[in-house]
């Protein structure tokens, strides 16, 4: 009877003293994430992880960027919705600070992320540059101004 005892409060003690959400789902979950057009750099935090199309695991509130050369870079912060999961943790304050600390209480709620990257002006005015000609360059030295006309070809 006393290790029946013995064996049930061991039971309920790691049962009270461990995170659910932890154990169970973890902080961070695989997204997929595309670029049109493809090939953007992706980071993470900072932290440079490949180049699109590529799944990683990120964590609620983790900042994505997107860059690829001759286009505007694009940011995106990752979702989160609380982790249903970390319920089971009940009355356990240990098992809830566990999970908060791990940031297992929030999950990402997304699993697909594409973004469509935009040329940058840069870009813009290099096609001009091929579709054209400079016929025309005035230097106001005095103003600071320098006034350039380009004929644009059909």
């Amino acid at each position: 009877m006393r290790r029946k005892l013995s064996i049930i409060a061991m039971a309920m003690t790691i049962m009270l003293t461990t995170s659910c959400a932890s154990i169970f789902t973890g902080s961070k979950r695989k997204v997929m994430f595309e670029t049109d057009p493809p090939g953007a750099k992706i980071f993470v935090n900072g932290f440079e992880k490949g180049q699109t199309p590529i799944q990683l695991k990120v964590k609620a509130e983790d900042r994505i960027d997107f860059k690829l050369d001759n286009y505007k870079e694009k940011v995106v912060v990752m979702d989160s919705k609380f982790n249903l999961v970390s319920i089971l943790n009940g009355l356990s304050i240990i098992g809830w600070g566990v999970d908060a600390l791990t940031g297992s209480l929030k999950r990402v709620d997304t699993k697909y992320v594409k973004v469509t990257l935009e040329n940058s002006k840069k870009t813009a005015f290099l096609n001009y540059m091929k579709n054209g000609n400079i016929t025309k360059v005035n230097v106001d030295e005095k103003n600071k101004v320098i006034e350039t006309i380009i004929v644009l070809n059909e």
